[in-house]
This record gives C-alpha cells, sequence and structure tokens, in this order.
C-alpha cells in the first residue's frame, strides 16, 4: 500500500543559529503532528541589530505520512462509556446497547421560598 503525505509550511527563530531555529520548528510541530518524514529548508534569513546578527528565521516545509482511515477494530477494549455508539460491520452506528430512557426525571417535589441569592439556600455572597 502506498502512503500520502503532507506538507505544512512553519516559520521559526532562533537567536542561537539556523539549526537552532529548524529544532525548534521541527519540535514544536511535532506536538501536534505525527509521523514527520522530512523537513525541508525553504528560505532563512537574519535580523541585525547594529552590525550584529540577533535572530536566525527560517522558514520549513515540513513533511508527514497522512493517517491510515479510522479502524474500528482498533477501538480500546477497556472500560467505554456504555452511550457510545459502535460501529456495525458496514460502518454505520450500532445502537443496540445504548440505554434510552423514556421517562422524564420530572415532575420532582419542590419546595416552595427559597432564594436562589440567600446564604441559606447555598448562594449569596458569603462573608
Amino acid at each position: 500500500m502506498s502512503t500520502i503525505k503532507k506538507v505544512i509550511e512553519v516559520l521559526a527563530s532562533s537567536e542561537k543559529s539556523f539549526e537552532d531555529a529548524l529544532q525548534r520548528a521541527l519540535t514544536e510541530a511535532s506536538t501536534t503532528v505525527k509521523g514527520i518524514k522530512s523537513i525541508y529548508i525553504k528560505d532563512q534569513s537574519c535580523r541585525v541589530r547594529d552590525n550584529k546578527i540577533v535572530e536566525y528565521r527560517i522558514t520549513a516545509k515540513i513533511t508527514f505520512e497522512v493517517m491510515h482511515k479510522w479502524d474500528p477494530n482498533a477501538l480500546h477494549t477497556g472500560d467505554a462509556a456504555s452511550d457510545t455508539p459502535t460501529p456495525a460491520g458496514d460502518g454505520s452506528p450500532d445502537y443496540s446497547q445504548v440505554q434510552i430512557k423514556t421517562q422524564p426525571d420530572l415532575p420532582r417535589d419542590v419546595e416552595p421560598g427559597g432564594s436562589a441569592t440567600a446564604p441559606e439556600s447555598g448562594g449569596g455572597y458569603s462573608n
């Protein structure tokens, strides 16, 4: 099976070097992108102050593999919520294990009086 790759473009900078800027770009991208295969430096530049390089900047393209389609068989089989549908063999959700309430929780006994802001009702400001 062939793989499909995706490319994102990132900008990064460093006060140390181009290599440090490149590593920062890769480290930050890897927190949300998985399967990174390569990084290509598209552009590099420097910021200068008083005839000295004060910042190294890079524009890079990061290539990563596109993840495969969702595999229902790869789901964690631990204690999942009972109201989560599981896909049937044809990919459609199977709601057979979901418990459905047919009677409302209301009406319930309500005591008249009280105030939402009164301290004895749990509201209001405390001293």
